[in-house]
């Protein structure tokens, strides 16, 4: 996931967020499942005021909105004792330390848990994270792990059992860095534990990134039983907007190759626009989205959150960006949990006023192009910008005008979905090709293409430019290939195209010679042992001419 700082001080009064309990009819099967991961204080990470920083965990279940709850995270595998470590953040000022280990005592997030799962919810443990020390050097590790593990938060027994009596509905891998061993084999132990207990049921969930396979879980999704998959469609150019969704990419994954046929899949998306560099997603797209999803995708299972704190501070919506879509996901067109207070009917309510409002928006963007919903010359548009294959389009006194793209290059929306610009056809999909097929418009994504970087794989996407073109914010997410972190001393170096520059970027600093630019990073801005990191730049172009990607053959990551 995105957040890796933790910030750890006074968590506040937890306040009620809704008047009543309300108990959920959670079904595994659903098309209506809202998930949100709990744990982070992402919103205090990212600079947030107190006032909205994360509350305890009841405080989030006290009304109809979340199904699934994901705790981040258990980011340390083997610690002193050869003990794990739980991290999560200011909710660790309630917990104490077992002697001896660097494991923590977290009775009030016990207690939190078992108010949650009284009311409906489920709550599952994440492994791993963007950041942390974790991995097994080999499937007999793993294995010895899950047993670990079912002892500390499942029914097993141990005198450190963090969470004291209760049990964990699962265990989710979020595993974004370090070796691929094992987690097929700690899947398979787990699977065994969960069989010896016929009293609940138990689940396993996997959060990769979008791009297709995912570096690090890819091989575990193929080989081991996952009952949810909430794909994490930000901080990468397949996000939901980002004019190469791939989401027809997952489901073949889902319905052709994952062990278990019926997996459910999420639309992983931020809680808010400082939730993730980038892929926020407005509500009525959103709304739009999972509308669509439904109709096409038995495997689509709802949406997915980072995190809790974005969520409920979010007011894109009401009463907030978590309601509305949990709401929606319930109430929604499709059907799915129905609520009976006063208090969820009125949400409703508005709901499907909202749902009206998406479909609207949806109809007149696609009415004015042809079946396939692309751009043609000349034709009536309401929309500002739209793609068609090699040739991008501007809507003009009401009609498209499509242009070409450079030579060699294709057009992609920008990850806001606000503008476009052309790129190279490495790593991204055509967006409305020649043949306006329908295959042809969800083909599979490429993945990741190939650069100069031996030891990180880096993917480029532009997430807004402005009105007049002449300013950019992009983005290059870099994975580590493999067991060594990032760190805080590495180099990004790639070279741009035409009349263009970077002014700044987020992590790092800035020089630029002629086209190549350099950007070394900032040690104060960057986790010291993160296997991942996501570097934000701005910058300007020309006035005139197209404004084209980077080329991914120019792109080079040392550390």
């Amino acid at each position: 996931m995105v957040s890796s700082a933790f910030i750890k001080t006074s968590l506040g009064a937890a306040a009620m967020l809704a008047s009543s309990t309300i108990v959920n009819a959670f079904s595994a099967t659903s098309n209506g499942n809202y998930v949100l991961y709990w744990g982070q204080n992402s919103y205090g990470a990212a600079g947030g005021a107190q006032s909205g920083w994360q509350k305890n965990l009841a405080a989030y279940c006290t009304d109809s909105t979340t199904d699934i709850f994901v705790l981040a995270f258990l980011d340390v595998f083997f610690s002193t004792g050869g003990d794990p470590e739980v991290n999560f953040a200011n909710a660790d000022n309630s917990c104490t330390t077992f002697s001896g280990t660097g494991l923590l005592n977290c009775p009030q997030i016990g207690q939190d848990i078992q108010t949650c799962q009284a009311a409906g919810k489920k709550i599952l443990l994440s492994l791993g994270g963007a950041s942390g020390a974790y991995g097994f050097t080999s499937d007999a590790q793993a294995s010895s792990f899950a047993d670990q593990l079912w002892n500390l938060f499942g029914k097993g027994s141990s005198s450190t059992r963090p969470f004291g009596n209760a049990v964990v509905d699962g265990f989710d891998l979020d595993i974004e860095g370090g070796s691929t061993t094992g987690y097929t084999a700690f899947i398979n132990q787990m699977r065994t534990h969960y069989a010896s207990d016929t009293s609940k049921q138990y689940y396993i969930s996997g959060a990769p990134q979008c791009p297709y396979p995912d570096a690090y879980l890819g091989s575990t999704l193929d080989a081991a039983w996952f009952d949810f998959v909430w794909v994490q469609f930000y901080n990468n150019y397949c996000s939901v907007q980002g004019g190469s969704f791939n989401y027809a990419t997952w489901n073949t994954w889902a319905t052709s190759t994952s062990i278990n046929k019926n997996v459910r899949l999420f639309v992983g998306v931020p809680g808010s626009t400082t939730g993730a560099s980038s892929g926020y997603v407005p509500l009525a797209s959103l709304e739009s989205t999972v509308s669509s999803l439904r109709s096409q995708y038995t495997s689509f299972g709802g949406v997915m959150m980072w995190d809790a704190s974005q969520a409920y501070g979010n007011t894109d919506g009401s009463p907030n960006y978590a309601a509305a879509i949990g709401t929606y996901l319930h109430n929604g067109a499709s059907g799915g949990v129905t609520t009976t207070t006063t208090k969820a009917g009125t949400t409703t309510t508005k709901a499907t006023t909202t749902t009206t409002k998406a479909t609207t928006t949806t109809t007149a963007s696609s009415t004015p192009t042809s079946s396939a919903g692309c751009p043609v010359n000349g034709a009536s548009c309401t929309t500002a910008y739209g793609c068609a294959g090699t040739s991008y389009a501007q809507c003009s006194n009401g009609k498209w005008v499509v242009q070409p793209c450079p030579s060699g290059l294709i057009c992609q929306m920008t990850a806001n979905g606000g503008s476009v610009y052309c790129d190279y056809a490495a790593g991204n999909t055509q967006i409305c090709p020649a043949t306006n097929s329908a295959v042809a418009l969800f083909a599979s994504h490429e993945g990741i293409p190939a650069t100069k970087s031996k030891a990180a794989q880096v993917a480029f996407s532009v997430d807004s430019a402005s009105p007049d073109g002449t300013t950019f914010n992009a983005l290059f997410n870099v994975r580590a290939k493999g067991t060594k972190p990032i760190g805080a001393n590495w180099t990004l170096t790639f070279t741009l195209p035409g009349n263009e520059t970077v002014s700044t970027s987020s992590v790092g600093t800035v020089s630029q010679s002629g086209q190549s630019v350099t950007i070394k990073a900032n040690r104060k801005k960057v986790p010291a042992k993160s296997e991942a990191v996501v570097v934000d730049i701005k910058g300007q172009k020309s006035a005139t001419g197209v404004f084209v990607g980077v080329d991914p053959s120019t792109i080079k990551f040392t550390y």
